[in-house]
């Protein structure tokens, strides 16, 4: 399997329902999936510069993604914020590190919140079963 997403559907399901990141060289919406990889997709336009620059920039990240962010399971789709070349590279490599750091705090908030609601369920059918005459 791919580590890209490719198909519109996958974007706009992103798009839709995904968590907003905001870096200063570019902009992320991510959601968190259980494959337990990244897979970015780009939306890059003419506005990045041509095709070939369009393409290094993409190598990059996805360079980036499988050096840093190897186990993170979610999907993003990167937009960048104007000429993403004339930024300072390392700018762009601390924002992806921030980018994955918010991930894994938003996957551990999820799970503290099953955990939470998994025990309030225990506690109300607990609580509903002494109440219920035999």
């Amino acid at each position: 399997m791919k580590n890209t997403l490719r198909k519109g559907y996958q974007f706009r399901r992103i798009l839709r329902n995904g968590s907003a990141f905001r870096g200063t060289s570019f902009r992320a919406v991510y959601r968190l999936n259980s494959l337990g990889i990244i897979r970015l997709g780009f939306s890059l336009s003419a506005k990045s510069g041509n095709a070939v620059k369009r393409n290094l920039i993409r190598r990059r990240l996805r360079h980036l993604s499988r050096e840093k962010g190897a186990d993170t399971g979610a999907d993003v789709v990167i937009l960048p914020e104007g000429k993403l070349l004339k930024n300072n590279w390392e700018r762009i490599k601390k924002d992806f590190v921030e980018l994955l750091v918010e991930i894994e705090e938003t996957r551990k908030n999820r799970q503290e919140n099953r955990q939470i609601r998994k025990k309030s369920n225990e506690v109300t059918d607990q609580s509903t079963k002494k109440s219920q005459p035999e």
